[in-house]
């Protein structure tokens, strides 16, 4: 099985260069990767080879739809807009097919890679959540990897169930994500205790803020249940800051083991 995943992340130009810091990722394959497309108003198609492809539901006339920018061609995906601080809200979820390719390999110590492409179609609230793709919940006991996007601050979060660390922190300086603009953000475990944020522009791959690279002690990261996106649940009777509805949209969302 490894040879033939090594032989195919060679072959997609995934085999990652050694950084500034001698940290160095290994070659890595999707397990998931959503591009944009959707084969009905229900399924997100999966870019990668695995067929995982993610259902969409919805709530009080949420929707998810594929999109291309006037006068483009990259399909995007496109959450519910505004905010909603009363119920009833627009939600719309993302779920896999299978989530049981989305851990880290070696029973979870592994290194992997996660994230999307992310814009915001407008101010978010300073008070709401907005979740883009995790697995697991933060909770005691419960390994958990997460992008979110909380009053358009992109952040992440690694925990193996009692350590975890959340990027950037608050002691970190913070980059906010502008209204109108795709940004790439990308979730690293580049070493078995080596965490990085990398936020660049998707089509030069110029940093907009510095990496934040953290040195932190968390063991195996195995979360249980189903992967999501662009929220942490559905349901019709809360609002977005207990379900953390993503809105705007996203493009590229993908996660990488090695």
């Amino acid at each position: 099985m490894w040879s033939w995943r090594f032989a195919a992340a060679i072959a997609s130009g995934l085999l990652a260069a050694v950084g500034t810091s001698g940290v160095s990722q290994a070659a890595s394959y999707y397990e998931l990767r959503y591009s944009g497309g959707m084969s009905s108003a229900a399924m997100v198609t999966d870019a990668s080879s695995n067929a995982n492809h993610g259902t969409v539901t919805v709530a009080n006339g949420g929707l998810v739809t594929s999109l291309t920018d006037r006068g483009g061609s990259n399909a995007f995906l496109r959450f519910p807009g505004g905010t909603c601080p009363t119920a009833p809200c627009p939600q719309a979820m993302i779920t896999p097919t299978t989530s049981a390719n989305l851990v880290p390999n070696a029973s979870g110590t592994g290194t992997f890679t996660f994230g999307a492409h992310i814009r915001l179609t407008e101010t978010p609230s300073a008070t709401a959540g907005m979740n883009v793709f995790q697995r697991g919940f933060a909770a005691a006991g419960v390994s958990q990897w997460k992008l979110q996007a909380d009053s358009g601050v992109p952040s992440c979060r690694w925990s193996d169930g009692v350590n975890s660390l959340l990027l950037p922190d608050s002691g970190d300086p913070k980059y906010t994500l502008p209204v109108g603009r795709w940004v790439k953000v990308k979730c690293s475990r580049l070493a078995g205790d080596v965490f990085e944020i990398r936020i660049t522009d998707p089509v030069t791959g110029a940093l907009l803020t510095p990496v934040l690279r953290k040195t932190v002690a968390i063991g195996a990261i195995t979360p249980t249940g189903n992967a999501v996106i662009g929220a942490k649940k559905i349901d019709a009777g809360q609002v977005d800051s207990q379900t953390d509805q993503f809105h705007g949209d996203l493009d590229e969302i993908f996660f990488h083991r090695d």
